[in-house]
């Protein structure tokens, strides 16, 4: 009896992402592909000098290795799909992240907290950092009253390469930046890891964050976000749709079809708002005390009128400092902050409705459940369901 061939397809990405992986792992299992994955065998890609398979999904870098491998199957005829867009020099079928459209996102985001000083951090600077940083930057040149353009801070262009791996000359470069930063500030890091770096040296250096340093990274690791002394918002890359989408795209040139006239874009994922961007910046000393206060006692039942007391000045005074500085009013304020600590709650921990509710300042479960499926269109319970990692 006949059986149909089953493709035999290479795997190959540096670094090694899991949820990535598991995209292409999951197409390999649908389409009843024979996966090879070069993590797992002895000399990686230069253990298969002789391989002659059906199609490869590859992580073009700098790895000689990986380049001469390529360029062989080309050669040969056998399609291959990169998963960077790190050697546009190279044409090549990709599938690669939207990354000016991260970048945009990131500005977006701290435009709506009222920042007006940016910098971008990251550890290497490659063409996928240049790409993230332009869309930053573009988004941020749209942003009403943002001060001048994001300051680019490259550690291995700023630090000698003798002294990338000295810890001390490297926390020295980095807190002479921040403690020079006019704060508030708004950081936007390349991945987690830099994001991780950069709370550290705030916390060495007495830096708040978010008050001083509000820190927004990009990545899919969950946990590492939430092991943080301040837990850090980030940016999904979506990985496990972006290797799906390009085991897809290899599949149909195994078939015969054309490539795609350019790279297949993944766009990125809703923000995730933790505690390290859960703020709005202000630069008005009584809102700046105001917001404080609200953040620092949300469970307590309290709206303007106490806020006013709290703060020794009437409601109206306060009222205008609020609308000159967030064009919105303290009320509206302490409504947003009680949602997003609940949407936090709600995304981080197994607390009842009713818990959540105490937390956050609300008279009981059931006030909650309608505000809240009033400003995001879907029930605690359906949120939860969306949001968990």
């Amino acid at each position: 009896m006949h059986t149909e061939k089953r493709m035999e397809v290479l795997l190959s990405m540096t670094p090694h992402l899991p949820w990535r992986s598991d995209g292409v792992r999951r197409f390999a299992r649908e389409s009843g592909w024979n996966l090879i994955d070069s993590s797992r065998l002895i000399g990686g890609i230069s253990g298969l000098a002789g391989w002659r398979g059906d199609g490869a999904i590859v992580t073009l870098r700098e790895d000689p290795a990986t380049l001469a491998f390529v360029r062989r199957l080309r050669r040969a005829g056998i399609p291959v799909v990169d998963l960077s867009n790190q050697r546009p020099d190279i044409r090549i079928p990709r599938v690669c992240l939207d990354n000016v459209a991260i970048g945009r996102l990131a500005a977006e985001h701290f435009a709506a907290s009222n920042h007006r000083r940016a910098v971008w951090f990251s550890t290497h600077w490659m063409n996928v950092h240049a790409q993230r940083f332009a869309g930053f930057s573009e988004g941020w040149a749209a942003t009403p009253g943002a001060a001048g353009h994001p300051e680019r801070w490259v550690l291995r262009e700023a630090v000698p390469p003798g002294r990338w791996n000295n810890t001390r000359a490297v926390a020295r470069w980095l807190a002479a930046r921040l403690r020079a930063a006019s704060k508030p500030v708004a950081v936007f890091c390349h991945c987690i890891e830099d994001a991780a770096r950069i709370l550290a040296e705030c916390e060495a250096c007495g830096i708040r964050v978010p008050e001083e340093a509000a820190i927004l990274a990009t990545g899919d690791d969950q946990k590492m976000c939430e092991m943080q002394s301040v837990p850090l918002s980030c940016i999904p890359q979506q990985g496990e749709r972006h290797g799906y989408e390009a085991a897809a795209l290899l599949q149909r040139l195994m078939g015969g079809e054309p490539p795609p006239r350019g790279p297949v874009l993944i766009p990125p994922g809703d923000i995730v708002v933790r505690a390290s961007t859960d703020w709005t910046a202000s630069s008005d000393p009584l809102v700046a005390k105001a917001l404080a206060l609200v953040a620092g006692n949300l469970a307590r039942p309290w709206g303007v009128a106490q806020l006013s007391r709290e703060l020794g000045v009437p409601p109206l005074r306060l009222g205008r400092h609020f609308a000159a500085e967030l064009g919105r009013s303290p009320g509206a304020e302490i409504l947003r902050q009680r949602l997003s600590k609940a949407r936090a709650l709600l995304r981080d921990t197994d607390l009842t409705l009713a818990g959540i509710a105490a937390q956050c300042g609300f008279c009981n479960a059931s006030y909650l459940s309608n505000l809240f499926r009033r400003e995001t269109g879907l029930s605690p319970r359906d949120w939860r369901r969306t949001h968990r990692g």
